[in-house]
C-alpha cells in the first residue's frame, strides 16, 4: 500500500474545498459587513474576507448570514456577513481598523482563502 492508498483509507480524513468570490463592500460595522457579488453565497457557509485599501490588505474571517438576489438585477447578491471571533484581531483586521475606513472609499475585495500576516 502506498502513502495515498493509506491516506484515502483512514478513518478520520477530512476535506475542505475553497473558492475566491469576487464582491464588493457596500458597508461595514464592528460586527459584520454588507456586500455585493455576482455569486449566490451559501448561508452559514464561512471564509476569509480580504479587503484592499489604500495600497493594503486586511481581512478577517466571516460567516454568511443573508444572500438575497437584488430585485430586477440579472444575477447580482447581496450578502450580510457577520465577523468570526476565530483568533484575536490583528493589525491588519477589518474589524481594528473599522472606524478608520469610510465604506464609499474601498472598492473591492475578495472572499476566499485566508492570508496569514
Amino acid at each position: 500500500m502506498d502513502a495515498l492508498d493509506a491516506i484515502l483509507k483512514a478513518n478520520d480524513l477530512v476535506a475542505v474545498l475553497g473558492r475566491e468570490v469576487s464582491v464588493r463592500l457596500l458597508d461595514i460595522s464592528a460586527s459584520g459587513c454588507l456586500l455585493e457579488s455576482g455569486s449566490r453565497l451559501v448561508l452559514g457557509s464561512t471564509g476569509s474576507l480580504l479587503v484592499s485599501f489604500e495600497g493594503k490588505d486586511y481581512v478577517d474571517d466571516v460567516r454568511i448570514m443573508r444572500c438575497r438576489q437584488f430585485e430586477g438585477s440579472s444575477g447580482a447578491y447581496q450578502i450580510g456577513a457577520e465577523f468570526l471571533w476565530t483568533n484575536t484581531p490583528h493589525d491588519r483586521s477589518l474589524r481594528r481598523v473599522v472606524t478608520h475606513l469610510q465604506a464609499s472609499a474601498i472598492r473591492s475585495g475578495s472572499f476566499g482563502q485566508s492570508i496569514r500576516m
